[in-house]
């Protein structure tokens, strides 16, 4: 439910806006985005791996410690961000050069802090198991708050700056929540704890992995920047109309990706490596499954998604979110690779494989975009995230020892590439509405489900689904 009200106010934001103001909105959030990621300095996977090192080791004077020291961190570099753009409009709009997307950056800068620390302290929070506290956030409150500020933009009338400072608020009210949470469990501190700031073990290790999420960050925004600088507003516009949808089959990797790296990081301090394996195996096939409808109505029903959603005047979109699709739905379904090196300490490798790609992506992008516009953004966006996988795999293979994916795996992705095709022809020879093409999506999903049920073991993933109809459904 969640991510259709997300999407809604997406796809009302997409119609509202003109296509060159939306651009420029696209063009400022990507930038602010991108901030907010690098001002958290790799310090929520640094606390999701230490947090349940500590806690393992009784230090709950250290737990503490990194909290402090993180939230700290994230918080004055993000504030160094706000003062710079504020500070310095010449230089800010001379970098973008664009007058819309200045005006807008100057309102979003303030999202970056804010959402720094909100990264943050989720990384605690599901170090520590508040699984509720998180979805109530990232589920509800966020895109519910987001929906209330389109509705307002499109029936009021306003602009592009209403909606940047609508982001900001919403933001601001995740956090005020998530202080709350963070007053709560700082109530279950055992009195008398000690407090120690672990700073040279987590910033030691907090700068290898800050500098390999900077470089994917800079890969995937790459494709944004060089529209603009290229090509212009309509282009970034044609590119990130279609973008959130492409994005929703990396939500499972997301949803996922915070709960996996405590489990990861606490099965490797009690020494179960034979268990981290089968959680990352387990993980990938979950990911592949779920994942699955999105994948069908971005590709297969692409021709008859794009038109229906985002009117005729972004058509030309369509093979956009093919090759988007394809690129957010192989993140996940190449398994969590960067996450569990970086739980097993081998962060030279996934360093070495971001830096190789972010070179290799940044060629591919640029030369695609002055060739193909949109469409070559999104070809080199996807070539450069395949290969990127492919080398962290290889990687991971070389520190287990061993493949990681099995044979289960080549059968569920057999399975899904004879499906899609399938799917694909039915959009060719019947040209589908859009609601028989997300019944179709839906259905062919469960029926991967089905057909994978043996595969899946839920018991290790959702633990507390072990009693239900669906848990019985699968063991079958």
């Amino acid at each position: 439910m969640a991510l259709g009200v997300d999407f809604a106010a997406h796809v009302l934001t997409v119609r509202y806006l003109l296509k060159e103001e939306f651009g420029a909105y696209s063009y400022a959030l990507t930038i602010a985005l991108f901030l907010s990621t690098a001002v958290q300095l790799g310090l929520p996977e640094t606390l999701a791996r230490f947090v349940p090192l500590y806690r393992e080791r009784g230090q709950g004077g250290r737990v503490s410690g990194a909290v402090i020291l993180s939230v700290a961190a994230v918080a004055g570099v993000g504030a160094a961000c706000v003062a710079f753009v504020l500070g310095l409009p010449g230089l800010t709009a001379s970098l973008l050069d664009s007058e819309r997307a200045t005006a807008v950056l100057t309102v979003l800068i303030f999202y970056v802090p804010l959402e720094g620390v909100n990264l943050v302290l989720e990384a605690l929070f599901a170090s520590f198991g508040r699984v509720r506290l998180i979805f109530l956030r990232q589920y509800v409150l966020l895109p519910g708050l987001r929906l209330v500020v389109v509705v307002a933009l499109v029936t009021q009338g306003y602009g592009a700056l209403f909606l940047a400072m609508g982001y900001v608020l919403a933001s601001a009210a995740g956090l005020l929540l998530y202080g709350a949470g963070l007053t709560a469990l700082a109530s279950e501190r055992t009195p008398g704890t000690k407090l120690d700031l672990p700073a040279r073990e987590v910033f030691g290790f907090a700068l290898p992995v800050f500098v390999g999420v900077l470089l994917t960050i800079a890969l995937l925004g790459s494709a944004t920047v060089a529209l603009g600088v290229l090509r212009g507003p309509a282009e970034v516009a044609e590119f990130e109309a279609v973008l959130p949808p492409a994005r929703l089959n990396q939500l499972v990797y997301a949803v996922f990706s915070v709960l996996y790296l405590p489990t990861a990081a606490g099965l490797l301090a009690r020494g179960l490596t034979s268990d981290l394996r089968h959680t990352y195996s387990t993980t990938t096939l979950w990911m592949v499954v779920l994942g699955f409808p999105g994948l069908a109505l971005t590709t297969s029903f692409a021709p008859t998604f794009v038109p229906t959603v985002f009117g005729e005047r972004y058509a030309s979109s369509t093979d956009v979110l093919v090759l988007l699709a394809l690129a957010y739905f192989l993140l996940p379904a190449l398994g969590p690779n960067s996450a569990t090196l970086k739980v097993l300490g081998r962060l030279r490798y996934a360093v070495t494989v971001d830096f190789i790609t972010l070179v290799i992506g940044l060629v591919l992008i640029v030369s695609l975009v002055l060739l193909a516009g949109a469409a070559g953004a999104a070809l080199g966006t996807l070539l450069a995230l395949v290969a990127r996988n492919t080398m962290l795999q290889g990687a991971l293979r070389r520190s287990i020892g061993g493949a990681v994916l099995g044979r289960d795996y080549v059968r569920l992705m057999l399975g899904v590439l004879t499906v899609l095709v399938v799917l694909a022809a039915i959009q060719v020879v019947f040209d589908p509405p859009l609601v028989v093409a997300v019944a179709l999506s839906a259905g062919a999903g469960a029926g991967i489900m089905l057909a994978a049920r043996h595969m899946l073991d839920i018991e290790s993933i959702f633990p507390e689904l072990r009693h239900s109809r669906l848990a019985a459904f699968l063991r079958r």
